[in-house]
């Protein structure tokens, strides 16, 4: 589906500064962003993995994935798997999912509502997140998968 960096290193498109309005939707140029494997973070940040260091406060980070249209038909089976160090912006296909608060030690599963489901297509998806870290440890690394 969509997996995250936990076992293998997912390419992501990444910026430090603010990119501008629009960023999360799926036709914004990401063309002059960065390019690295996920996850994001500081190295000495509980249970995260991290592959390319995230020296500042806040991160925007894209993705895309593809989807079969079966997966689609299996209605609330779809979950965000992310780890989150601190507060994280959640957007697929330009649609706010998720918006997490605070900070986890570990990979949380957050299942998608019904309007978080509706958003996602067969074929080209967008995931994109945004990052806001402002004390001790950092991280953010995402994916979809279904839920257990």
């Amino acid at each position: 589906m969509c997996p995250d960096s936990r076992e293998e290193a997912q390419t992501w498109r990444y910026v430090f500064e603010e990119p501008g309005e629009g960023w999360e939707q799926p036709g914004f140029d990401d063309s002059g962003w960065e390019e690295g494997p996920g996850g994001f973070g500081l190295e000495d940040t509980p249970g995260a993995v991290v592959r390319t260091e995230w020296p500042t406060h806040d991160i925007w980070i894209r993705r895309t994935f593809a989807l079969d249209e079966d997966l689609l038909d299996r209605e609330g089976e779809i979950a965000l798997r992310i780890h989150h160090d601190e507060d994280a912006e959640v957007y697929i296909n330009g649609e706010l999912v998720a918006e997490l608060e605070g900070y986890v030690k570990h990979y949380i599963t957050v299942p998608l509502d019904l309007e978080g489901r509706e958003v996602l297509e067969p074929g080209e998806n967008l995931l994109a997140v945004y990052c806001l870290d402002t004390r001790h440890g950092r991280c953010i690394d995402a994916g979809l998968a279904l839920s257990e």
